[in-house]
């Protein structure tokens, strides 16, 4: 017989199957389905980053590391100042400080997820695929730390305040929020590799880094869309709005330190100068506008974009008005 669909909530429907021999019911839930979807797409396209990554590849010095506009300093008298194998090397260290914010933050996101794992039921397809993130996550992290070693560099801790107020973020459950910031990230990091791993301008090793990303980051993005939905669906207006105007402070805080200081100094630029100069930067704020397209653009569509939130975006440079 075919499944009874029965109504749940708004965001939910749930399929109950009877069997034959009628002792039990299976319920699916959109979650479930989801889920299932997401698995089977990792078992199909998941890879291994020692073996997938020529990390021997050469590095040719006049080779860039990422494409040049997406420089915070880029179509500035600071860029034009430089010499070209200078504005190689900035490529190169601002593609590893990303890489070094999104180890830091990956390492979040998968404090979040354990937690949001262990509240649910542990043989259901969602939280299957909850682990199967945090495995993705674990290879990633590695995967950009051999990355930065690789280029000759280390990786870089975000300031005090930052490192040290993270700390409670594995202390304190709260999914919203968590998805929320999830896609912030993984939304900006998207944006700039899909224009990396394609231009054959890039440093190979680089290249292959970025498409194993992409191609597993669409999965956990999905992910995040999904569930996010559901959480702001069935929050408070007054819970939704205060969540989204914490989120938009970090955010705003979190697009200026995605480029460590030592960038510039390792060019011979004044740090301080560097960053009030990429602030100013037109071009700079076109591009964070554009890598945060789509997550505003989902934040507006799920009603986590309005009052407050919306005026901190546009102040921080991240959203046309």
């Amino acid at each position: 017989m075919p499944p009874e669909l029965l109504t749940d909530r708004p965001t939910t429907w749930t399929a109950r199957i009877r069997c034959k021999d009628g002792d039990h019911a299976l319920e699916l839930t959109d979650r479930e389905v989801v889920a299932e979807r997401l698995l089977r797409t990792s078992r199909k396209h998941s890879f291994d980053p020692d073996v997938d990554v020529d990390w021997d590849a050469p590095q040719d010095p006049d080779v860039w590391y990422a494409p040049p506009q997406l420089v915070s300093i880029y179509e500035t008298p600071l860029w034009d100042g430089l010499t070209h194998r200078q504005r190689v090397e900035l490529t190169k260290r601002e593609m590893c400080s990303i890489a070094s914010f999104g180890i830091w933050s990956e390492m979040l996101l998968m404090q979040a997820l354990v937690q949001h794992a262990y509240r649910r039921r542990y043989d259901s397809e969602h939280v299957a695929y909850a682990l199967t993130e945090i495995a993705d996550e674990c290879r990633h992290s590695k995967m950009f730390g051999r990355m930065v070693r690789t280029c000759g560099l280390r990786t870089h801790r975000p300031r005090a305040l930052e490192y040290h107020s993270a700390k409670l973020f594995g202390t304190v459950y709260d999914p919203m929020p968590m998805f929320a910031g999830t896609l912030v990230v993984e939304e900006f990091t998207d944006a700039f590799q899909r224009l990396t791993f394609p231009d054959e301008g890039v440093q190979p090793v680089i290249r292959q880094v970025t498409r194993i990303h992409v191609i597993e980051e669409a999965r956990h993005i999905r992910y995040a869309r999904e569930e996010l939905k559901r959480l702001v669906a069935h929050a408070s207006p007054v819970r939704r709005r205060a969540a989204a105007y914490a989120l938009a402070q970090a955010t705003r805080l979190m697009a200026t330190q995605v480029v460590h200081p030592s960038c510039y100094t390792a060019v011979g630029l004044d740090p301080k100068l560097a960053r009030r100069v990429a602030a100013r930067s037109e071009h700079r704020r076109e591009t964070m506008t554009w890598a945060f397209r789509k997550c505003t653009a989902f934040f507006d569509e799920v009603g986590f974009l309005d009052g407050r939130a919306r005026d901190v975006w546009v102040r921080a440079g991240l959203l046309k008005p």
